[in-house]
């Protein structure tokens, strides 16, 4: 998803302010953490599907919302999508009372357990499908502007790198959030060098990138 919210590589917008001290500055960001945890199980929803959520938020809101602000509205639009609450709910922070219930039955323990056994599945070992690329290959981010969640940074699209290491084949995060489920993907470690990134320096850059990002030159 090419939007305000993939900002790697952009210039302008100052340094980013790090306080290893203090996660939450004020509690009201503790709950919108909490909210937005617990709705996970309640919708579902996954992390991929909530950040995509917040990629969807208009740029001037992105850019002048907290952290955890946007967690908070992109928590709320997925319940909203789900039919769980409607938008005068969400913004009198009053549930109506017409609601079929019935329609939404109550998550028992044992299924709140599978979830979670499912949700950790993330790697899969047994994965039929031969990587397509080897260590030391030369290959090149695919150019391509999804329309949904994406991991492949704007600023590495289109760049050359080299296979530096097979991590195994991994759930595909674009798959997740558009609902198609795991769709495990192999997924390598590609070296960048920053010349070829920015025009300049000596240094390299590391990234994890999923196969369907990459290509042969």
């Amino acid at each position: 998803m090419d939007s305000i919210h993939d900002m790697g590589g952009m210039q302008g917008f100052g340094p980013v302010p790090v306080d290893a001290e203090e996660v939450f500055a004020h509690d009201w960001q503790k709950r919108a953490f909490a909210l937005t945890e617990t709705l996970g199980w309640a919708v579902p929803y996954g992390s991929d599907e909530h950040r995509q959520e917040i990629e969807r938020l208009a740029p001037a809101e992105y850019l002048n919302r907290d952290y955890f602000e946007k967690w908070a509205l992109a928590a709320a639009a997925l319940a909203r999508g789900a039919g769980l609450v409607s938008a005068d709910e969400v913004v009198t922070g009053r549930k109506s009372f017409d609601v079929d219930l019935a329609a939404h039955p109550r998550v028992s323990a044992a299924d709140l357990l599978a979830a979670s056994r499912a949700g950790a599945e993330m790697t899969f070992p047994d994965h039929p499908a031969e990587p397509c690329f080897a260590m030391g290959d030369t290959v090149r981010v695919m150019v391509h502007g999804p329309d949904g969640h994406t991991r492949a940074p704007r600023y590495l699209r289109g760049r050359l790198g080299r296979i530096e290491r097979h991590l195994g084949a991994f759930q595909f995060a674009d798959a997740l959030a558009a609902g198609r489920g795991p769709d495990p993907q192999h997924c390598y470690t590609v070296i960048f060098d920053a010349a070829e990134l920015w025009g300049q320096g000596s240094d390299t850059l590391c990234a994890d990138l999923w196969e369907p990002y990459l290509e042969h030159p």
